[in-house]
């Protein structure tokens, strides 16, 4: 069973790319293992994100929490820039760094603008970042450090001043998103197609496929990734791996191997 790709690879507490994609490429639902931000720069791009399909601005800053599956869709204008944060959960040693994340999930939105003046001095502040980044001489990381943690501390303050500023488009199904955020907090109940359906007021078979519209993959195999990846979480913060598989929805731990295995 073909599951949604983990991708991207992280060894250090953060690291930063400033890329720019030709408008034929395409990209399959996917993952990461850590936390990631895009500082959108230009192009004709609209990012899908548990379910959510968020059209692009230039300056629009994405958030994407550890494990939330997402794509991006490029439009056949303009080459896709931005620059892309990777933060790794070692690199949050405050918790107040990650404050904007929590702040997007009290809201509801991964895409937030900030106002004029603090947007521009936060894309300026990353950009100064890459740049001290890609040098490479001794300290350029510790600068660069700096820049990204500077940029996450104005990140929450314009926020918690201004609120959240989002002047593209959203799309989504009102009960389909309700369902991704109620399988991610009830990983440990019975989550059967049947069940949940019902729950959200839909034939079977429209939920079925209204959910794999919006997600790219079926219910099973959307509650199977995200017990895993919880099951992975609890263990990494110290659950002994039985009782993480219990707590995740699996039946004992040989399910859990057999379901990891499948996956592949």
């Amino acid at each position: 069973m073909i599951m949604y790709e983990r991708i991207g690879y992280l060894k250090e507490k953060f690291r930063l790319f400033h890329l720019k994609d030709k408008s034929d490429k395409t990209y399959d639902f996917h993952y990461h293992d850590f936390s990631k931000i895009i500082f959108f720069l230009d192009g004709d791009v609209k990012y899908i994100i548990e379910g959510k399909t968020y059209e692009l601005k230039p300056y629009d800053i994405v958030l994407v929490p550890k494990n939330e599956i997402h794509k991006p869709c490029i439009g056949n204008d303009r080459e896709y820039e931005r620059i892309v944060l990777y933060l790794a959960q070692s690199f949050f040693d405050d918790d107040r760094l990650k404050g904007i994340f929590d702040l997007a999930k009290e809201n509801h939105t991964n895409v937030l603008r900030l106002s004029p003046k603090d947007n521009t001095r936060v894309f300026s502040i990353m950009k100064e970042a890459f740049d001290k980044w890609e040098e490479g001489k001794e300290f350029s990381d510790l600068y660069s450090k700096l820049l990204v943690t500077e940029a996450l501390l104005m990140l929450n303050e314009s926020v918690k001043t201004h609120g959240f500023i989002f002047e593209g488009s959203v799309m989504f199904n009102e009960r389909i998103v309700k369902a991704c955020e109620y399988i991610n907090t009830h990983l440990h109940e019975d989550l059967n197609v049947d069940r949940l359906s019902r729950m959200f007021f839909l034939s079977k078979y429209h939920f079925m496929r209204l959910f794999k519209e919006a997600t790219g993959y079926s219910v099973h195999q959307y509650v199977l990734e995200k017990r895993i990846l919880y099951t992975e979480a609890l263990a990494e913060s110290g659950e002994k791996i039985t009782r993480a598989c219990l707590m995740a929805g699996f039946k004992d731990y040989s399910t859990y191997l057999r379901a990891k295995k499948k996956r592949n």
